[in-house]
């Protein structure tokens, strides 16, 4: 059985690795944009609060979905569905915050596509991390 304690940790590591990249991937697409660093940063913190947030809540769900298969398959399952509800959030902060920008829709765009390979990578790794630990286990139960 996982705690909320695991759930909590959980979503911490990977909002940093998640933040760290999207602040990276916009300082890369909006490098021209006036105030760059300063939006990206924007976008990140944005992100930061408002995922982690949606994060816990996508884990919560996940605990309460019974599928009976391996743990690779089901953290497949949860890349995906995370990776798509992420991507899109990405996409609106980054437009949103950069929507002075010319061509802010295409690069908004070019964002999520290329969060959205990476940081699936990053998600399953994350996932099977998460699965080597018995951190936040209830044991007993």
């Amino acid at each position: 059985m996982q705690s909320r304690k695991r759930h909590i940790a959980k979503t911490i590591t990977w909002r940093i690795v998640a933040t760290s990249t999207t602040f990276v991937l916009a300082m890369i697409f909006f490098r021209e944009s006036p105030n760059a660093t300063e939006k990206a940063g924007w976008v990140a913190l944005i992100e930061t609060i408002l995922k982690m947030a949606i994060y816990y809540y996508h884990e919560r769900i996940w605990y309460n979905v019974k599928l009976k298969v391996k743990s690779s398959v089901r953290h497949f399952f949860k890349t995906v569905t995370w990776r798509i509800i992420a991507s899109i959030t990405t996409f609106l902060i980054a437009y949103f915050i950069f929507k002075e920008d010319p061509g802010a829709m295409e690069k908004a765009t070019s964002i999520a596509i290329v969060e959205s390979i990476l940081k699936m990578l990053f998600y399953y790794l994350h996932e099977r991390a998460w699965h080597m630990t018995d951190f936040g286990l209830d044991k007993g139960k």
